[in-house]
């Protein structure tokens, strides 16, 4: 269907064959609108990024104790537990632009927040902005990736996202070790205001604006056996990184590792999601998203019930790089199998479902975390997280043949 462009960029798509031509398509519809969201998605990962090295430290400075920490860092994504099903709402009736262009404001603002905040409620405050500002991005953004993503290439094309997105993870935890602990906030304010004026120019919009939300509709993709595999996969992987973003820090400095230091280990971490997506979404369109993803889950449990023993054995930039590579072997296929196959005017409803799945998990890891940390210390805190994983890998493996049938 043709569509008329009107105060903004407008592309027509239609939802996504699975043909030869696809190979033909340019990447997230072009230039423009790739780099757009690269930047957009690059930007919101810094901010995820940045507070490793800096969050935690805030709080204690402001008197906060473990669970309080825990609450702080998880309630980015706690956000998306009360927003992520409305705002796909709201992205249908206004536009997936319009949504992405709020979130972008949403993260100035509380950047701002942060580098003002006098105490640990204000703390607060600019971190619930921050999660209305990373959902919306997420169910936006990814929306109008997908859409421009041909279906027979939907992994391939979507690492550039999660390549894009990678990179900001690296970048962000490097941020957040430079200068005081409000400083990386400060740049991250002009950072996020650069990415919204470019959204303002260059972001298209590729929903229908003012499309029909019902319920049974929205049940009805949050039902989908891909759907569901995929937000258990990335529950268990958010889980698992909100935990480690929020405690992990603490460890290092247990072990005398300066505040740049542990910015810099966060930044190995994201390593291999920036040299490896590609390869890992080429290997999805391959051999099946959901193979990969339950690789990725064995991997993941084996490595963390093994944490402590290799931080033991291993310099820890090394471990953060084994942790790194988690990440890049569940979320691209998780990803893609979320989207392949998904109606244009569905896709929002099911990065609804991806955001809620993500917040939940990163918002339990570290409240968990929290409350269990001063009971067994980090033994029984990376205990939990493995029998997360394990749970995810039963899941996957029990769906496999419905996913597979549909």
């Amino acid at each position: 269907m043709p569509s008329k462009a009107k105060a903004s960029p407008t592309l027509a798509v239609e939802p996504a064959v699975a043909t030869g031509a696809a190979g033909d398509a340019p990447v997230l519809g072009g230039l423009a609108s790739a780099i757009t969201l690269a930047l957009t998605m690059f930007v919101e990962a810094v901010g995820y990024g940045v507070v490793a090295p800096t969050l935690p430290f805030l709080a204690r400075s402001a008197g906060a104790g473990d669970a309080q920490i825990g609450f702080l860092v998880g309630l980015y994504a706690a956000v998306g537990l009360v927003a992520g099903i409305p705002f796909s709402v709201l992205a249908n009736h206004f536009g997936r632009r319009a949504l992405v262009l709020v979130g972008l404001g949403c993260l100035t603002l509380a950047s701002v927040g942060f580098v003002l905040a006098p105490g640990y409620g204000w703390l607060v405050a600019a971190r619930f902005t921050q999660g209305l500002g990373a959902t919306a991005i997420w169910v936006g953004a990814l929306t109008i990736a997908a859409d421009l993503s041909p279906d027979a290439s939907m992994g391939r094309s979507l690492s550039w996202i999660t390549g894009a997105w990678s990179l900001g993870f690296v970048v962000g935890p490097a941020l957040g070790g430079v200068g005081s602990v409000r400083f990386p906030f400060l740049v991250y304010a002009v950072l996020s205001a650069v990415a919204l004026a470019a959204g303002l120019v260059a972001l298209p919009e590729t929903g229908r604006p003012g499309v029909r939300t019902t319920l049974g509709g929205v049940l009805r993709v949050l039902k989908h056996p891909a759907v569901l595999a995929s937000a258990v996969a990335t529950f268990a992987l958010s889980f698992y990184y909100g935990t480690i973003e929020a405690f992990g820090p603490l460890l290092a400095d247990q072990m005398s590792v300066s505040r740049i230091g542990i910015g810099l280990l966060f930044a190995v971490a994201g390593l291999p999601s920036i040299a490896l997506p590609r390869f890992t979404g080429m290997l999805a369109d391959r051999v099946g998203d959901t193979r990969l993803i339950i690789a990725g889950l064995v991997y993941a449990a084996a490595l963390n019930a093994a944490f402590l023993p290799l931080v033991s054995a291993l310099p820890l930039w090394a471990v953060f790089f084994l942790v790194g590579l988690v990440e890049v072997l569940i979320y691209v296929p998780a990803v893609a199998l979320l989207n392949r196959g998904m109606a244009r005017d569905d896709r929002v409803y099911a990065t609804a479902s991806h955001s809620y799945a993500f917040s939940s998990g990163f918002f339990l890891g570290p409240l968990i975390g929290g409350f269990l940390k001063p009971l067994g210390s980090y033994p029984l805190l990376f205990g939990a997280l493995t029998a997360v994983l394990i749970g995810a890998i039963a899941c996957l493996v029990a769906w496999r043949p419905r996913i597979e049938a549909v």
